[in-house]
């Protein structure tokens, strides 16, 4: 079979992080992404570091698996254009928010009148509706709001904001998981739909059993840093060459742990007889002296290899260097080196989900700007060299 998603046609007119990565997702299993940015280009083409050429590498990742046309959709041309385009396509992505998505025609309502089975993805940090629903935000904004930073962090510390934008990759993931579900039902039906995802959804969505505590328990989720509140030993510890990360859940892993270490009798001890207990505070200190001591003339590996012997889990607390090193990342194709035809070879993030049948693929690098113009105006649409040229001179492309 080839590629799962040959065949659908998809606009994307978002930037940033999370509306590009619902484009890039649905690029990778074989659709058609065209890119669509203003003349001169979107702010996110500026975000820095930049790799050889002035390339974005930012912009190299969510860039990947699309074609790149430029349009003016404040030009009457441009809204020609875009009626045109859509008409031919079968999935438009926006993160404008509402009020502007309706200024610029790229809401629901406008773009079903164009092509009624259309379906449109609006990304945005608070949704479509709602009190803050005109608020503009980015990933740590949803964090705040959510309660996610909140719960990070150390105890006594400031509330932490995860180290990556995870809020706007989740919702870039849920947005392509959202267009499959509409795919599916216009097969079914013929009917397209708008998909609302935003960044303050995902995030409450990883807060998993927290505000339950809160409302039903009255029990509000401490800040433990990197231990965990319901159970442990678990946590991150030092070994003589760096950090190592050891998971300790449920009792039979806890005697298997214990038996390991050569400490049976702490198996009948009445501080550590459930998950519950041993996650108290205080036994969450025994534990860190404990294994800082017994790990600190012992090596990371050495470490890492005895625990994963017994069937304790446990993993070395990479470097960024050592993460992109690491052989099982490498043998399940999470990085993955792609040609630039300006930069060079690049590392790529690899594709996460691997189908058996029709799996993904990294076809293209991230393209440059309007690098497909000819391509989509002349071949889609069937304009000459001529008008494209006219088309840029009156700041339509």
């Amino acid at each position: 079979m080839g590629e799962l998603l040959h065949g659908i046609r998809v606009l994307d007119f978002s930037r940033y992080r999370a509306g590009p990565t619902c484009g890039q997702m649905l690029g990778d299993m074989g659709a058609e992404v065209i890119r669509v940015e203003r003349p001169g280009g979107e702010d996110d083409r500026q975000l820095s570091p930049f790799a050889a050429g002035g390339q974005s590498s930012y912009l190299m990742f969510t860039g990947r698996n699309k074609k790149d046309i430029t349009l003016n959709l404040r030009k009457k041309k441009g809204k020609e254009l875009l009626e045109e385009l859509v008409k031919r396509s079968d999935v438009v992505i926006e993160n404008f928010g509402p009020e502007v998505n309706k200024r610029l025609g790229l809401d629901y309502e406008s773009l079903k009148k164009i092509k009624p089975d259309i379906i449109v993805v609006a990304v945005s940090a608070f949704g479509q509706y709602g009190p803050y629903a005109s608020r503009i935000g980015f990933d740590a904004i949803a964090q705040a709001v959510s309660g996610l930073m909140w719960v990070s962090g150390f105890p006594q510390g400031l509330p932490m904001k995860l180290g990556v934008n995870f809020i706007d990759t989740a919702t870039g993931v849920y947005g392509a998981l959202g267009t499959l579900y509409a795919l599916y039902h216009r097969e079914k039906t013929g009917e397209g739909q708008s998909v609302d995802v935003s960044l303050l959804d995902s995030s409450v969505s990883f807060m998993e059993s927290v505000p339950a505590e809160y409302e039903v328990a009255n029990e509000i989720r401490p800040q433990v840093g990197n231990s965990h509140t319901y159970t442990g030993p678990y946590d991150t510890y030092k070994a003589k060459d760096g950090y190592f990360f050891l998971g300790v859940v449920g009792n039979t892993i806890w005697k298997r742990f214990l038996e390991m270490m050569g400490r049976e009798e702490l198996a009948s001890d009445p501080r550590f007889q459930s998950d519950y207990d041993r996650a108290r505070p205080e036994n969450r200190q025994f534990f860190a002296d404990w294994l800082n001591k017994w790990a600190a003339e012992k090596t990371v590996d050495e470490v890492v290899s005895q625990f994963n012997e017994a069937s304790v889990p446990c993993a070395r607390v990479n470097t960024i260097p050592e993460a992109t090193a690491d052989p099982h990342i490498r043998t399940r194709e999470m990085l993955v080196e792609v040609e630039h035809p300006e930069v060079g070879k690049v590392p790529l993030i690899g594709i996460p989900i691997k189908l058996s049948k029709t799996p993904g693929k990294i076809r293209t690098t991230a393209p440059t700007l309007g690098e497909h113009n000819e391509e989509i105006y002349c071949g889609w649409l069937g304009y000459t060299h001529q008008e494209l040229t006219q088309l840029k001179e009156e700041g339509v492309l």
